[in-house]
């Protein structure tokens, strides 16, 4: 039986994706047995909204103890604590090799911004609702092309390097906060790339404010001023929401000369990070 919690919402959601015997398989036990037991699952998660970790917690009352015995990783009587990739799918396995793996992180970044270039060059200013909506894709295209450069380009270089995994563990505060028991540090250990990887992939890279300090404390790289790009992103939120209006219904202000001003600032900070991590 299972009862819905704080993570109500969530929970239904996932439960589209998910099955009863996934959750099983990770606890241990089998799909009669979970089915035996009370239980509800809730998400940690910083002041900021960080997700920590997901906690299933079992009732102590009415659940069968013979069956919490048999659950890994139990933690006093009643918890078990998951990490925030837990429910990560094959496909995005497969995407997370490639951010380690790959090193092609400005090569797609530079055809993106041909491809957006290309689209410019198309003389369809004869239809002015066809060109507005064309920019507005455009510049979603290019916002969404450079918050995955700086996702992908990071976690290929502190996942590769010991040094700055170090720095990461070290200065975030979501590793300071993680708590292993003597025999799961072996393992999390050899599965550390993996996890570090996961936990990048799991943020938000258009929120600055997270990405800003992050990129100076591992990578020592300091952004300076990207008003341009808070202001870029704010305007993407219309693009991709509103289809280019505002929250009064009013068109954004966007151009081919915005564009190509967006093109150029998006370029020069992509080049000032590469020649910084040289």
């Amino acid at each position: 039986m299972i009862k819905l919690g704080r993570a109500k919402e969530y929970w239904m959601e996932m439960q589209q994706e998910h099955s009863d015997d996934y959750i099983a398989s990770i606890l241990g036990i089998s799909i009669e047995e979970l089915e035996c037991l009370d239980w509800e699952i809730f998400e940690d998660r910083s002041k900021d909204g960080l997700l920590y970790n997901y906690r299933i917690e079992f009732d102590n009352v009415d659940n069968n103890k013979k069956i919490l015995e048999k659950i890994k990783d139990l933690e006093n009587g009643h918890s078990v604590y998951l990490d925030p990739w837990v429910f990560e799918d094959e496909i995005d396995d497969q995407e997370l090799e490639w951010e380690v793996e790959s090193s092609d992180q400005l090569k797609v970044f530079k055809n993106h911004l041909a491809s957006v270039e290309a689209l410019l060059d198309i003389n369809i200013t004869s239809n002015p609702q066809t060109e507005f909506s064309l920019l507005v894709m455009l510049h979603a295209h290019i916002i969404a092309s450079i918050e995955r450069y700086i996702s992908s380009i990071f976690i290929h270089k502190v996942t590769n390097s010991d040094e700055l995994t170090r720095k990461l563990i070290e200065t975030d505060p979501y590793f300071g906060s993680r708590k292993f028991t003597l025999n799961k540090i072996y393992l999390q250990h050899e599965k550390l790339k993996m996890i570090v990887a996961s936990y990048l992939k799991s943020l938000i890279f258009h929120n600055l404010k997270k990405v800003k300090p992050m990129y100076k404390a591992v990578l020592g790289f300091d952004f300076g001023d990207i008003s341009w790009l808070f202001k870029a992103i704010t305007i993407r939120h219309d693009c991709a929401h509103r289809a280019g209006y505002n929250k009064e219904g009013e068109k954004i202000n966007i151009s081919t000369e915005s564009i190509k001003e967006l093109i150029g600032k998006s370029r020069e900070l992509v080049n000032k990070i590469e020649s910084h991590i040289e």
